[in-house]
């Protein structure tokens, strides 16, 4: 049961990150947050989301895969994805 709820939350992860309301301001109005928001508390587009889902799944076989191999090769997926996902 653990895994199967694993499996889905993994499958949905994507489209739970990118789902968030739009924002309205009429023209002239000013937020001072708004650029904060648009760099970092926004998704930029389903590239960096496809990453954050990558570096949270290779934790997440790191962690509970007893095989060496995988857990290497999440290791570096978990590497590679967060060095792109600071770069974008």
């Amino acid at each position: 049961m653990i895994r199967e709820t694993l499996a889905r939350f993994v499958a949905f992860l994507p489209a739970l990150a990118a789902a968030h309301p739009g924002h309205y301001h009429p023209p002239g109005e000013d937020d001072e947050f708004e650029q904060f928001r648009a760099d970092y508390l926004h998704v930029h587009g389903y590239f960096e989301v496809g990453l954050a889902a990558l570096l949270i799944t290779s934790l997440l076989v790191f962690l509970f895969n007893k095989n060496r191999k995988l857990r290497l090769a999440a290791v570096v997926a978990f590497g590679s994805s967060l060095a792109l996902l600071a770069a974008f």
